[in-house]
């Protein structure tokens, strides 16, 4: 289903205002991902948000880690706590450590009624007055609402609680009721208020025209006095640096901007490094020793600042960001700070792989998780968009922004081009069974085929049926042509890391337009088909899919659509890494498979890249006979484009030990193993013992 709160057939009687789709994005962008949450009661939720409210317009919230004594509920948090589920609604603001009002919170004391808050909820809370919308359409689940949401917006939420948290709002403002079979409908006031409502519509976050006019939020002062700094000061592009970044993203709270927010906002007063610490790895159920790493990328990225020894807080353009809830302006400070961050989307002004971004990163000094990262926040920003699991491209928002920032072009640092033009790490290919030309040859005829029904002289569509099976066996899977009337092209089984048997159907789709739509698919034969087979999963493959209709159906059916060149790029990378078929199986599990294939296969590759710059440091050391550690070359390395941490190495020097103990020699073996040191041994000698292995096991074969 679309999500359509303004069909002629479905629109409440007053219609909602739906502003122009520029508009509608800088709502969208300006509003929380999250929902606030005062972790209590269903019947405690307004009632509380009203005494937080009075107590703090009182003046009685001075010291933030102090636990008010409240009526509303039995046990009370702190007001820091209550903060995080105020500020969203943009009731409070802190300043020089005390809550204080904003204007809307007045104007909440002046009006106490659940209809004013919901009010100010629609305005500041994404998808608040959208799930109202749903409702007042028609009576739906939680699960059904869930489901409209997910797939009209694209949003990658794995849970329904994201929804049902809305939903309990909307029913504690008396602007939802339950209804008969698990349903909550609209209230009548729901649906009077509803119509007075802005809301954000799907279509104004689709892929726009280019040219389109776009507008965005206005810089803050704060932000727009570092831009400057970093276009009118020679060296200032130069300074902006690649530091490591990680930011928590557990399941349940995937959104990385909107995580990194709460973490600010903690410390928008003076807040110690251990309380603050302590503060995000309790936030986000982590340990504590996982978010060490965050405290250097948040200050690199412009946002900490440390004002006295072990004391942190917000720099004057985050807090300019907190107060403005704009993703573009984070955007705009991390530009400011750090390297390939507008750039990164004009590398992305056409439709590219995600591999030519890693590559153009590479120019700025980036290894390719640092780009992984910011690819994410500028996909969360609405500034990028995912035009297929290995393909991104800059929306117009995105095109707009950068005309604003002053850009810097490529120049390939000295290391990064070591990196880049190392045997190992450019040609994964080399040394492995298959020769790079024939290899080359495969993947090419699996692409031409696919968009030439009477290829190789056979009949319509039997060539390309004949190269899946073809690719499906090169990677080890046990696939067979079925291809009769009545049942499906290809059946492929394989094991899964449990051993357990999987089988999936497959339906190959050549076709000379080089689209494949709903009409070239039957639903019902496809269902047929995979309960004949007992498969558990189903695979379209062809050239590319056009229009919504097919898309959605796969959604709902959970097939998996793959295109010729992505299962092309999946046997380069199976050959290339030596992925198993339990590993390139979950390419049939919809609906993101391909996308976390595509994670595993940028894992692997990491870790052979890193394998390389390990034997790479250990030989360049040989040269003074010195023993380095793992933690010495962390130390050595975190300049370097791969920056590997600490239990990256330590996982690579495990790795040598399984493969052969002559590749490093162990020269002081001590307790804790990042201070064990190592030489280089006869490497080479054991690089060739391995690949003898490797082509007698071909051979076997």
């Amino acid at each position: 289903m679309t999500l359509n709160l303004f069909s002629a057939t479905s629109q409440p009687a007053t219609a909602p205002g739906a502003p122009a789709l520029g508009a509608q994005r800088s709502r969208w962008m300006q509003q929380a991902s999250s929902v606030p949450n005062l972790q209590c009661g269903k019947d405690e939720m307004f009632p509380l948000t009203l005494e937080l409210v009075r107590r703090i317009g009182d003046g009685e919230a001075t010291d933030l880690d102090a636990q008010p004594q409240l009526s509303s509920v039995e046990s009370s948090r702190s007001w820091r706590r209550y903060s995080y589920a105020l500020r969203p609604m943009g009731l409070i603001q802190i300043r020089k450590g005390v809550l204080q009002l904003t204007p809307e919170g007045s104007e909440l004391l002046a009006d106490e009624s659940r209809s004013r808050l919901a009010s100010l909820m629609a305005e500041r809370i994404r998808l608040f007055a959208e799930v109202l919308g749903l409702l007042v359409r028609e009576p739906l689940t939680v699960e059904e609402a869930s489901a409209e949401l997910v797939e009209s917006y694209n949003l990658d939420w794995t849970s329904v609680n994201n929804t049902r948290l809305r939903m309990t709002w909307l029913e504690v403002l008396g602007l939802a009721e339950w209804l008969g079979e698990r349903k909550q409908g609209a209230t009548a006031e729901g649906r009077s208020l509803f119509a007075t409502w802005d809301v954000v519509t799907p279509s104004a976050l689709a892929m726009h025209d280019s040219g389109e006019a776009v507008e965005i939020p206005e810089t803050p002062e704060e932000i727009a006095a570092l831009l400057a700094h970093l276009a009118a000061t020679d060296g200032a592009q130069e300074a902006r640096n690649t530091y490591n970044i990680w930011v928590p993203s557990p399941k349940e709270d995937p959104n990385k901007i909107e995580n990194l927010r709460t973490c600010i906002a903690a410390a928008e007063d003076q807040m110690e490094k251990d309380a603050l610490l302590g503060f995000i790895a309790d936030r986000f159920g982590l340990k504590r020793s996982s978010v060490d790493s965050m405290l250097p990328f948040m200050r690199a990225a412009g946002l900490l600042l440390e004002v006295r020894r072990g004391v942190f807080t917000a720099t004057p353009a985050a807090k300019a960001w907190l107060r403005s809830g704009s993703d573009i302006d984070f955007i705009r400070i991390l530009h400011a700070n750090m390297k390939f961050v507008g750039e990164l989307i004009r590398a992305a002004k056409a439709n590219v792989p995600r591999n030519d971004v890693y590559r153009e990163g590479i120019t700025y000094g980036l290894n390719k998780d640092k780009v992984r990262w910011l690819t994410a926040f500028m996909v969360e920003s609405g500034l990028l968009i995912e035009t297929s699991w290995s393909s991104v491209q800059a929306t117009a928002t995105g095109l707009r922004l950068i005309e604003t920032l002053p850009l810097v072009e490529p120049h390939l640092p000295e290391a990064a081009a070591e990196l880049e033009l190392s045997p190992g790490l450019a040609q994964t290919t080399s040394g492995a069974p298959c020769e790079p030309d024939k290899l080359s040859l495969f993947v090419e005829s699996l692409t031409r085929s696919s968009v030439d029904p009477g290829a190789d002289g056979a009949a319509s569509g039997a060539a390309f049926e004949v190269h899946i099976e073809s690719a499906f066996r090169h990677m080890g899977f046990h696939a067979q042509p079925i291809s009769g009337s009545g049942d499906t092209d290809i059946l492929v089984q394989w094991y899964d890391g449990n051993g357990s048997l999987r089988t999936a159907i497959v339906d190959g789709k050549s076709t000379s337009s080089g689209r494949v739509t709903h009409s070239n698919v039957s639903d019902v034969a496809i269902d047929m088909h995979k309960e004949k087979r007992s498969a558990e999963y189903v695979a379209i493959i062809g050239p590319a899919f056009s229009g919504d209709t097919i898309k959605n159906m796969a959604k709902r059916k959970q097939w998996a659509l793959i295109t010729a060149d992505e299962l092309g790029q999946v046997v380069s990378s199976a050959e290339a890494l030596g992925l198993r078929p339990a590993d390139v199986g979950m390419l049939f599990e919809a609906p993101d498979g391909l996308s976390r294939l595509a994670g595993l296969i940028d894992t692997r590759q990491r870790e052979l890249d890193i394998l390389s710059l390990v034997i790479s440091r250990l030989k360049t050391e040989s040269e003074t006979e010195e023993a380095v550690s793992a933690r010495d070359v962390s130390l050595i390395e975190r300049g370097s484009p791969l920056a590997p941490n600490i239990d990256e190495l330590l996982e690579t020097f495990r790795l040598f030990d399984r493969l052969d103990l002559d590749i490093v020699r162990s020269i002081e073996d001590v307790q804790d193993p990042r201070y064990a040191t190592y030489r280089i041994g006869d490497a080479r000698s054991a690089a060739k013992r391995l690949r003898a292995i490797a082509a007698s096991i071909e051979r076997g074969l």
